[in-house]
């Protein structure tokens, strides 16, 4: 019988094993090393075995807390510094930049499934002949180099969040394309070289087949996240569409099916639904819980990014704020939820003000189903404690919480 949704034969007329919520939950958690301190290890080998493990880890703009992609490695490494993420990319060449899910830092060895997407992009997209080759021959010649080290020069339409100036639309497009990629960061600013000298020599970049790119991609989100739909699997693969050459589009239910057929995926009735993952499962599902703090998850943490996901397997219905307008917020400008063992219960909006060493948090939430016993204001407290020496900021101002009783609960005593 063939996949689809709410089949619970995949694969086979045999009964498939049945699995609860709650032990799919505490499998994704342990596939997303949440689930215990350092489950990756320490240092950079811990960073390349999380990047690896995640799929990628996304990188954005807003710096209200931290960045994104440090925030979610500093989640799941203890000694986690910037300074690791960019060996690995600038020394190392053990990960590269690229469209994912978003931007994104990806594993080196998985290179080659992004070339369909840089394919499609080269193909699909117009632009200036000309001036992506005066900038290809300017860092050919000169090195590395920024978008600031070009000309300044405007566009003749402004177009707001777009209006880049012409040399940074060409950087950006032969990037997308492949022919550029990301030497390393100079501070969040990219740093722009000819791909022949940023991607070691050991790297395959045989373009895959269609079926390839299919399997590659459902195997990697299971690896990622444990158990999952198909419509789970694809979610993150969805947003690169509009990347990929249409003759270049996965059939990922005719992926799956031949998967299932190797042995190489399982199908697992999860509440009434088929649900699928790799063989030993069950295995991960047998964790100890941690509840001896709470984790702060960034709003772009791979565990999150998903919100039906998160709201069938955790309760929990969350969204970023930041681009809901403020007047319809319920939560904050930039709330993060907050991990507690296995459960995701509540949230935090907090900003981190670098110059005065304070973490502001102007509201900290906790949902009315949880009961706020000593373990739990003791997991809080330790939680956001660390949380501020790892932001190194030494004083925390805590300012609503909801319930307002969870106020008088916390003592929160100055950080270091």
């Amino acid at each position: 019988m063939p996949v689809g949704p709410g089949n619970c034969y995949a694969a086979t007329m045999k009964p498939i094993p049945t699995c609860s919520v709650p032990a799919a939950r505490r499998a994704v958690l342990r596939h997303q090393g949440l689930l215990k301190g350092a489950h990756f290890g320490r240092g950079k080998p811990a960073v390349l075995r999380a990047i690896d493990a995640l799929g990628y880890v996304q990188i954005d703009t807003i710096s209200v807390v931290d960045r994104a992609h440090h925030h979610i490695l500093k989640t799941r490494i203890p000694n986690y510094t910037p300074e690791l993420l960019t060996q690995l990319q600038a020394v190392d060449r053990q990960v590269f930049e690229y469209w994912s899910h978003a931007a994104a830092y990806l594993p080196i060895d998985d290179y080659r499934y992004y070339l369909p997407m840089m394919h499609g992009f080269g193909v699909q997209r117009r632009h200036d002949q000309r001036l992506t080759k005066g900038v290809l021959d300017r860092i050919a010649a000169e090195g590395p180099l920024q978008s600031k080290d070009f000309e300044q020069q405007k566009d003749r339409q402004s177009n707001g969040w777009w209006d880049w100036k012409p040399a940074k639309h060409a950087l950006e497009y032969l990037f997308l394309s492949g022919q550029l990629m990301i030497h390393e960061r100079v501070g969040f600013a990219k740093v722009y070289d000819l791909t022949e000298r940023v991607l070691p020599a050991v790297i395959d970049t045989r373009m895959p087949s269609v079926t390839e790119w299919a399997r590659f991609s459902l195997l990697k989100s299971l690896k990622a996240m444990g158990i999952g739909t198909l419509a789970d699997l694809t979610y993150a693969r969805a947003t690169v569409r509009r990347f990929t050459a249409p003759e270049f589009v996965p059939d990922y239910a005719a992926a799956l099916q031949q998967l299932l057929d190797e042995g190489q995926v399982c199908a697992v009735d999860v509440e009434g639904e088929t649900w699928y993952t790799l063989p030993g499962f069950f295995e991960s599902t047998r964790t100890r819980l941690n509840h001896t703090q709470v984790q702060f998850l960034s709003p772009f943490d791979n565990l999150v990014i998903n919100r039906k996901r998160i709201l069938r397997l955790f309760n929990f219905d969350y969204q970023l704020e930041c681009y809901v307008p403020a007047a319809k917020r319920r939560y904050g400008y930039f709330c993060l939820p907050l991990l507690w063992g296995d459960q995701l219960m509540g949230r935090m909006d907090c900003k981190a003000e670098r110059k005065t060493g304070v973490l502001r948090i102007r509201h900290l939430q906790i949902d009315s189903q949880h009961v706020h016993t000593a373990a739990l204001i003791s997991a809080l407290e330790l939680g956001i404690q660390r949380f501020a020496e790892g932001l190194q900021c030494t004083r925390i101002e805590l300012e609503t919480t909801t319930p307002a009783r969870l106020r008088r609960a916390l003592t929160l005593k100055p950080v270091g």
